[in-house]
Parts: C-alpha cells; structure tokens; sequence
C-alpha cells in the first residue's frame, strides 16, 4: 500500500506540463485502482475469517453444553468461573426459572437480560451483540442454558484458499480496465480524424467536435481546442479578406462615381433652390421631397467615400449637442413623415475634437436606423451626458430591439437585416467613432427598445 501511494505521489509531483495530462489519467487511477482492490480483498477475507471464527466459537458452546449434561455439574458461580477460566471467556448459565448465574459481574453486554429473552430456544445460536460475541446453547437433558460472551474478534488470519478466487477477481478487472483506457485514448482519436476534413471547407463544420473531447484537460483536448481555434482562425481570415476585397471594390466604385453623382445631386438641388419662389402653395411639398432625396443621395455618397477611404479625420473642437440638434432639424421632416420623434435631453456642453461632417454623418446613420426600426412611428430619445473627461451620447428608441445575431455581428460591414439595407451605416459609425479615439456599443434596453451608445472623449482646451 504505502508504495502505491509513494508512486501516485510521485506522478503527481512530477513536471507541471505532465501534471493532469493522459499520462497521470493514466497512472493515478491505476494506482488507486491496486488500492482499492487490495482493500476490497482485505475486507472481504475479514468477513469470511469474522463468519469462521463465529462458527468455532458456537461449535465450543456446543461441545460445552454436550460435557455438563452428560456430567451432572451444579450450574453455579464457581463451576461459571472455572469454565470461564478454562475456555478463556465469560460463562453463565440462564436456568429454568430465567435466572443468571454469572463467572463475574463485569464484561457483560448491558442488555444481556433482553437478548436472551429473544433469543434463548431449543437451537444453538451465535450472534454479535455491541462489541461481544455472544454464544447461546441449551444443555442437554435440562432447560438450562449455556452462555459464551467474549469481546468481537476481528482481523485476518491465514489465506489458505481462498487468494485463488481474489486473484482471478483481479485479473479480469485490470484486464477490463486495460480495455476501458485504450477506448479512451483511441476513441477520441478516431473522432478527431472523421472531423479533420471539416478544415478544408469553408463553412462551419457539419459534424463539430464533441463538447466532451474539446473540455478535456489533457493532450486529447488540447489538440481538439487546437484544431477548433485553426478553423476558426482560418474561416476569420477569410471572411476578413472577403470584406477586404468587397470594400476595395466599393471604394473603386465610390471614388469613381462620387464626382459623377455629387455634381447632378447639387444642380438639382440649385434647381430646387431656384425654383421654389414660383412655384404654387401646393408645390411647396414636392419641392422638400426633392431636397430631402438629393440629401439622401449626397449621404450615401459620403458613407461610400468614409469607409472606402480611411483617411485620419480632420479634428477641431465641435459641441456634439450643437451637431446632434443640427442632424435633428435636417432629419425633422423625414421623421414626422414616419411618425416619430426625436426627443433630445443634454446637461451641458460637451465640446470634443472632431472631424464635424463625420461625426453628424454617425448620429444621423443613428437616428435614421432608430426610425426604420419603428415602421408604426415611436419616440427617440438621444442623451448627452460629460462625464470623468468623456461624453456619452445614447440613442434609444421604442422598437423591438435587436436581434441576438444583430448585436453579435454589429458593425460588421455590409450586414444588415432591413430589406434593401446595404448594411455601411453602422460599419461607418463604428469606423468614425474609433478614429476618433472613442468607442461604440450596442444592447437591448430592459425596457425595451434597442440602445446604441457612443463614448468619447472631450476636448481638451489646454
């Protein structure tokens, strides 16, 4: 015993790169296995030496009993304690009217009187009672009995042959084990090489390696979380050099057709402009309907030029509640057309340097977003609040909020779950945000409604 346990000590202190891997899976329970079936086959020869010696111990009560009623012996203290001292235990004899004559009055179980009761018949019985062992047999020719108490005895003695059948016992369970940790080892392997093909595609894989094998804590499961974070890696890289390649094409496209787009949207514009004094009461209408769709198209342009071209912004000191009430009144028409409003609450000024045309292009991506989010009309509510050198500006509206793979994919350029949408709007807005030193987030408010909140820092006027 103490050499399995010095062993399983050993392995256990060995190298910390082998601590908890396969090969103490291996080891320890070996050794705890040894353990416990040697205490399993201690336990059990102590049961069968405990059931033996309660045999002789009933055949000497036995073999007594036959002697005294063959001998017509007086069942009195002085024949209980000669008895006593020849046998090596505690003798009494329970007469016929149920008295007890004793060898001595101490070492007796404290309810001898009770077990008798239950126990004393025409039949020999051996029973344990507290921490005695306690031998009943009834005389021959008399209804007097014949009482054995002695202290339990326990322990081991002798093998003889019963190693055989412990030994066979042993040998089929270190062959099963043998068995089960081989199918440990080889099974994950097997799996491991059914999925390796998953690494050539690019889609995630059909069959994904079990929980089971990836939690693991040795080897097994380090080469399965390996080969999981590969492809992970790999299909990130393709997706990024997919978006790379898209947004080369975009900001091909934008550089081209800004120029060609920008000139015909201002002369409609002017147009518009010069237009509008003769024109009826009645025409008043269309003549907004055309700024705002020229605004529209001038705004989608600029979002091309800003995310195809990540040129550094050109920062001065801006009031973002001056840029967020200057968005409010462009978009004022275009929200009271949907039904919406835009309620705005500020606390103070909040100046922060900025490239001004970016970021009103960000709250107004923002503000456009909450509105198509609420086709029945609703209530956006933008709060700017400086705080611990930063300002935050939060946009809430009264929408269903955003969907779980909206929040995961937020920014993610050309994603975009509204029907039309090219899915630049919030890469912009992420973009912008982050060359301006800040950051941008977005969640589901618990009451509703989805929050997009914007952190950045205030201007500095030393």
């Amino acid at each position: 015993m103490v050499i399995l346990w010095s062993f399983s000590w050993f392995v256990s202190n060995q190298d910390p790169v082998r601590r908890g891997s396969l090969y103490r899976r291996l080891v320890i329970p070996l050794s705890a296995f040894v353990l416990l079936a040697s205490l399993a086959l201690a336990i059990w020869i102590s049961s069968l030496h405990r059931r033996e010696s309660m045999r002789r111990f009933q055949q000497t009560a036995v073999s007594n009993a036959g002697f005294m009623g063959q001998v017509p012996l007086p069942r009195s203290r002085e024949m209980a304690q000669r008895l006593s001292a020849i046998l090596e235990v505690r003798v009494a004899f329970l007469r016929e009217d149920r008295t007890i004559v004793r060898s001595s009055d101490d070492g007796w179980p404290n309810n001898l009187e009770t077990v008798l009761k239950e126990t004393a018949g025409n039949q020999t019985t051996a029973s344990q009672v507290g921490d005695h062992d306690l031998a009943i047999t009834p005389l021959t020719g008399s209804r007097d009995h014949l009482i054995l108490v002695r202290d339990k005895e326990g322990g081991l003695t002798g093998l003889g042959g019963w190693v055989l059948a412990p030994t066979l016992f042993l040998t089929a369970a270190f062959g099963c084990l043998v068995f089960l940790l081989a199918h440990r080892i080889v099974r994950p392997l097997t799996v491991l090489t059914r999925w390796l093909p998953n690494l050539k595609h690019d889609e995630e894989p059909a069959e994904p390696i079990p929980d089971a094998l990836s939690a693991r804590s040795d080897e097994l499961g380090q080469l399965a979380r390996s080969l999981q974070e590969t492809h992970q890696s790999l299909r990130r890289e393709q997706k990024l050099r997919h978006q790379s390649e898209r947004l080369a094409t975009l900001g091909r496209i934008a550089t081209s057709l800004a120029h060609e787009i920008r000139n015909p949207a201002a002369a409609i514009r002017m147009h518009a402009d010069l237009i509008e004094p003769g024109v009826e009461a009645g025409g008043s209408e269309s003549i907004a309907l055309i700024r705002e769709e020229v605004e529209r198209i001038t705004d989608l342009v600029n979002q091309w030029l800003f995310v195809a071209r990540a040129a550094p912004p050109e920062r001065r000191p801006h009031d973002l509640g001056e840029m967020l009430d200057a968005v409010a009144r462009r978009q004022g028409p275009a929200l009271t057309h949907a039904g919406s409003q835009l309620e705005i609450e500020t606390h103070s000024l909040a100046l922060i340097a900025c490239d001004k045309l970016r970021i009103e292009q960000v709250i107004r991506n923002l503000v456009v977003n909450a509105c198509q989010a609420m086709p029945d009309g609703g209530t956006i509510r933008a709060c700017i609040k400086p705080q611990n050198g930063q300002v935050q500006l939060t946009i809430h509206d009264s929408g269903t909020g955003f969907s779980a793979e909206a929040l995961d994919r937020f920014g993610e350029p050309f994603f975009s779950e509204r029907e039309g949408g090219m899915g630049i709007g919030l890469t912009l807005a992420r973009e912008v945000v982050q060359a301006h030193e800040g950051s941008i987030h977005a969640s589901n408010a618990s009451e509703g409604g989805a929050l997009v909140t914007i952190t950045l820092p205030l201007h500095s006027s030393s």
